[in-house]
């Protein structure tokens, strides 16, 4: 299983905007195959930081999410709202029964 954990401050002007592309964005991240989970929220700490948490299992999955079309689109996008670079971590976690 692998977490994608992070976030990327915004311009919070842009958060009517913002949300708007991440409704439908995380929607259509929600659909493909191996997606867990995938949350984008808002930071109650930092205004107009965006958060952003993902599951996959295989943790192959998310390298094809990361090929996407809409994943390409909405990288532009945000990018344009962002004030400065994103921030991401990764971690493989073993499930445990």
């Amino acid at each position: 299983m692998l977490y994608v954990y992070g976030g990327v401050p915004t311009d919070p002007a842009k958060r009517a905007e913002i949300e708007e592309a991440a409704r439908a964005f995380q929607e259509k991240c929600l659909a493909e195959e191996g997606c867990v989970e995938y949350n984008l929220s808002w930071s109650i700490a930092e205004p107009g930081y965006l958060r952003l948490l993902e599951v996959w299992v295989p943790n192959e999955a998310h390298a094809t999410h990361t090929q996407q079309p809409h994943v390409l689109e909405w990288t532009a996008f945000i990018q344009s709202a962002a004030t400065a670079p994103p921030s991401f971590s990764k971690f493989v976690v073993d499930v445990v029964s």
